[in-house]
């Protein structure tokens, strides 16, 4: 990321935020997008001239500044002063347009076709009648439909910023932090948190926290948290948004001091060791629209006791809860019908695990380590367990293996040192004993059940 002159934060051409207290402000001739709420909160803010080359502004970009007076964009952004979505609904703008007719690309050279920069300018509203060119100067913002009617349409700019949300911006922004106190104290207090300085943010995704607050509330247009997003931060408490779809790769991993999430209803994916490593968190509430849990999503969580998975939840990714050792009990929902690799590895307090009657596979190393392990149901239907799968679950004590299971892993129940007694298929005779499933378990009783498959092994 580029910083220039201490004010702005700038990556690929993209003015992500802006911190200077100018009142009149020259962006640089290399910029081509304004992110969301880039300007936001700007009250010193008075005139602003942004580059011919401007290629695409945010929703929100210069919400809350309310002391902005005069604005110079290319003129193929007209559409973006009307509607409430750029600019504050309420402020007496005067919009100067550069003469760029058409949606051209930001990679275009438009001193070929202009001449120098001075002279994109418009003169006057009456050189706009006479070239019926879109563009205009110093005109009120509400003309532009007028002037805009007079021409064929153009295609929208490569960025779309519309969401499906009819409410205005200054509404949507209201709802994030309100005007009214009267407000439930909780809520009014959770919304207080809110500070859009802190979020790095490109169109309804949290790029990166910038901020240190130790509690912090996530702005409610948010959909995705981004990778990394607030990685090896100090944060000790954040609120997400009821919108929220998505939290990425790594997004809150080694957040060593949070202690506590509550994930909205909306969230449907935890990505890739999203929760990683954070070692003091205790508390966590899984959405009930919850579908995907990535790998290592919550590996080594060594504070969390108990977690409920969604009955909505299909996919549980490889270590997902690997070390999470103070973890006591779990059942998995119904529509998980594989344990990955390692998903329950190095629980070491795990007591009790609850298997679905769906289940076809559990994964090499599934349970290895759990040490407490003592309760745990094998499903009518589970066809294969892998090698180590419950490598020194040394607690465990008697299970039946169900008929329907096909494959034993080699050394699936190793080191599993008080182990009794096992009813098992017939047909696994073959592989319990060449493959030492069981190994070196001198007290164990193995009865089968049932006549073995001709042809099996």
């Amino acid at each position: 990321m580029k910083t220039e002159k201490g004010e702005f934060n700038i990556q690929s051409g993209t003015i992500l935020k802006y911190k200077g207290e100018d009142e009149e402000l020259t962006l640089p001739k290399n910029i081509v997008r304004i992110a969301p709420y880039a300007f936001a909160g700007c009250k010193t803010l008075k005139k602003i001239t942004t580059p011919v080359k401007l290629a695409s502004i945010g929703k929100g970009a210069f919400y809350g500044c309310d002391n902005l007076v005069e604005v110079t964009i290319p003129g193929r952004l007209f559409r973006r002063v009307n509607g409430g979505k750029v600019f504050p609904t309420n402020a007496d703008i005067y919009f100067r347009f550069y003469a760029t007719a058409g949606a051209q690309s930001e990679d275009e050279d438009y001193s070929d076709q202009f001449g120098s920069e001075e002279e994109y300018v418009a003169s006057g509203v009456n050189d706009v009648e006479r070239s019926k060119a879109p563009f205009k100067d110093e005109v009120q913002s509400e003309e532009i439909i007028t002037i805009v009617e007079e021409f064929p349409t153009e295609p929208e700019p490569d960025v779309d910023l519309g969401d499906g949300d009819d409410r205005t911006l200054q509404e949507r922004m209201d709802a994030i932090i309100p005007n009214d106190p009267a407000a439930s104290d909780a809520e009014y207090q959770r919304n207080s948190l809110v500070n859009l300085a802190d979020y790095l943010i490109i169109d309804d995704e949290v790029v990166k926290y910038i901020g240190t607050r130790k509690v912090t509330q996530v702005p409610d247009f948010i959909t995705k948290i981004g990778e990394n997003a607030f990685a090896n931060r100090d944060v000790e408490r954040v609120f997400l948004p009821e919108g929220l779809e998505i939290i990425g790769k790594n997004a809150f991993s080694w957040c060593e001091k949070l202690t506590e999430i509550a994930l909205p209803e909306c969230l449907q994916m935890i990505d890739d060791g999203a929760f990683s490593n954070c070692s003091n968190l205790a508390k966590v509430t899984l959405p009930t629209n919850l579908r995907f849990l990535g790998a290592n999503a919550f590996r080594a969580c060594s504070s969390v006791k108990e977690i409920e998975l969604p009955e909505t939840l299909h996919t549980i990714s490889r270590r997902a809860f690997d070390f999470c050792v103070s973890l006591e009990k779990v059942t998995v929902p119904k529509k998980v019908t594989r344990i990955a690799e390692g998903v329950f590895s190095h629980c070491e307090n795990l007591r009790k695990v609850a298997l679905p009657e769906n289940l076809k596979e559990i994964g090499p190393w599934a349970f290895a380590e759990c040490y407490e392990l003592r309760e745990i149901n094998f499903p009518n239907g589970l066809q294969n367990i892998g090698e180590v799968a419950f490598l020194n679950c040394r607690s465990l004590v008697a299970f039946d293996l169900p008929a329907s299971l096909k494959t034993l892993g080699r050394q699936a129940f190793v080191g599993c040192a008080s182990l009794h007694l096992v009813n098992a298929p017939r047909r696994l005779e073959k592989q319990v004993k060449p493959t030492k499933a069981f190994h070196k378990i001198s007290t164990l009783s193995i009865n089968y059940f049932g006549e073995e498959t001709e042809g099996e092994n």
